[in-house]
């Protein structure tokens, strides 16, 4: 089997290292992949501890150690649920990954996305606003810099303004600038 990408939805969760790793790939050494690795759009999407564990085992991996992820299947959904119930994710592991489903839905409602993430809709708001005041804040310390401090950080930061523009608009219209 050739090299397989990790999908994005997946990388939102860490994978595993030192020991726990070490003990997989012997795992696998002797018993093979027992769960099949769940793959979406060509990529894995479930599974990328095991396929790693496996190439270091130095075992190959055949197609019937994998699956496609049904069409009607929601691969957001499918991620959280393989994932969040069974991942010791502590409390800053945890806001990130409120943080990321948030930039992606920044529609969806709290309750929806602490249901993405099995967490409760007040942590996901308490995210919510954390990240509404590091803008008001941003802008607030922007308001107080002087002429030139504003164009040196204005060329500064041009380029990464100008990358996100396009995945930005329309996102960001209702976020709040001020207090």
């Amino acid at each position: 089997m050739t090299h397989l990408e990790f999908h994005e939805l997946a990388n939102e969760y860490p994978l595993i290292d030192g020991d726990e790793f070490a003990n997989l790939v012997e795992d696998i050494r002797k018993k093979g992949v027992i769960e099949k690795i769940t793959l979406h759009e060509g990529k894995i999407l479930d599974g990328r501890n095991r396929y790693r564990a496996a190439r270091e085992a130095g075992i190959e991996l055949k197609e019937d150690n994998f699956w496609e992820l049904p069409r009607s299947w929601d691969p957001e959904e499918f991620v959280s649920s393989k994932n969040d119930h069974r991942r010791n994710l502590d409390a800053k592991a945890k806001r990130a990954l409120i943080e990321r489903k948030i930039e992606r839905h920044p529609d969806k409602s709290n309750r929806a996305i602490a249901k993405l993430v099995c967490c409760d809709h007040k942590t996901v708001a308490d995210v919510r606003k954390a990240m509404e005041n590091k803008v008001v804040d941003l802008v607030t310390k922007f308001r107080e810099l002087s002429p030139l401090q504003r164009g040196a950080f204005a060329l500064a930061v041009s380029k990464e303004l100008m990358a996100s523009a396009p995945v930005m608009a329309g996102r960001v219209e209702n976020f709040p600038t001020q207090k």
